[in-house]
């Protein structure tokens, strides 16, 4: 049974749980559209320009925007009433991102995440850790898929150009795979107590997650770009299409290692020492450095003083 205050405010708004699998479900949604108009590759920029032509799916995505925004706005004049705290601030986020919302609710008391097989839940190590443990198989196994992924863009790059039914399935994949990585994401650096470590440390993940937001928004220049007949623009877009590409592609193989060595502890664990000398001596070499303008700085002052 709950503690604290969910249990003595049973009867709370942000505790009811049908609103909240309701919202989850609505960004979850939000989120796979998303996933279908972005770019993740060469071989499936056309498939996404497809998707983003298509009104229904744009007015769709719009009203599911819409939708979350007006909520938030609703939770937020609960939350107001209630004195919660942080409340605007989580429903910028939501309003600005609505994905967020899979994780995050404005009406809810800071601290507290809604999960869809266990209800709501206080943020604490204990969580990360047991969200840490159940991510880890499935996103190891969505990891792998990238290894077809690579597999058919190198062996069947003309057939993917030609047919159109393949570009679409190789689309879908990768959006998939776009996601999960997302949904992981999302959901484990709002438990995080420290989220801008967790950043820093799964900089390789936020990675996968922006690089095709900037392919979505180069496609967009390109169409502009080939509608104003500026061709040598186009040409560079092109090329900046196979940069990012490639850099997607080399993040997911780094993730996928990552991913891989922790199921090899020792391995893993004599990398980890690595790092570690390396930045005990960038540490000591900064502290070098430090002392020797330290000396300087002393060394002018008595230098003026005579």
């Amino acid at each position: 049974m709950q503690t604290g205050m969910i249990g003595s405010r049973r009867s709370a708004e942000w505790q009811n749980p049908w609103r909240e699998r309701l919202m989850f479900t609505l960004a979850t949604i939000l989120l796979l559209g998303f996933g279908l108009v972005l770019p993740h590759g060469v071989a499936s920029e056309n498939v996404a320009a497809m998707f983003w032509d298509i009104d229904a799916l744009r007015w769709l995505l719009l009203g599911l925007w819409l939708v979350i925004v007006l909520e938030g706005i609703a939770g937020l004049v609960a939350a107001l009433r209630a004195r919660t705290p942080s409340a605007v601030m989580r429903f910028l986020l939501v309003a600005v991102l609505p994905p967020l919302r899979l994780a995050i609710s404005p009406q809810a008391p800071p601290g507290w995440i809604w999960l869809p097989l266990t209800g709501w839940r206080r943020h604490g190590p204990g969580l990360f850790r047991r969200m840490e443990l159940r991510f880890a198989l499935p996103m190891l196994v969505v990891a792998t898929l990238i290894i077809p992924v690579i597999g058919l863009e190198l062996l069947f790059a003309e057939e993917l150009a030609r047919n159109p039914r393949m570009a679409a399935g190789l689309h879908g994949l990768t959006s998939l795979i776009w996601f999960a990585f997302t949904t992981e994401f999302i959901l484990m650096i709002t438990v995080a107590r420290k989220k801008l470590q967790y950043a820093r440390e799964h900089w390789i993940n936020l990675l996968i997650i922006l690089l095709p937001l900037v392919a979505f928004l180069r496609m967009l220049f390109l169409i502009k770009a080939l509608r104003a007949a500026k061709m040598s623009q186009a040409v560079q877009t092109v090329r900046l299409r196979v940069v990012l590409t490639r850099a997607h592609r080399i993040a997911m193989l780094l993730n996928l290692l990552e991913r891989l060595l922790v199921l090899k502890p020792r391995l893993y664990l004599k990398i980890l020492r690595g790092r570690e000398e390396r930045s005990l001596r960038e540490l000591s070499d900064t502290r070098r450095r430090i002392r020797e303008m330290e000396m300087r700085i002393a060394r002018q002052a008595r230098e003026r003083g005579d």
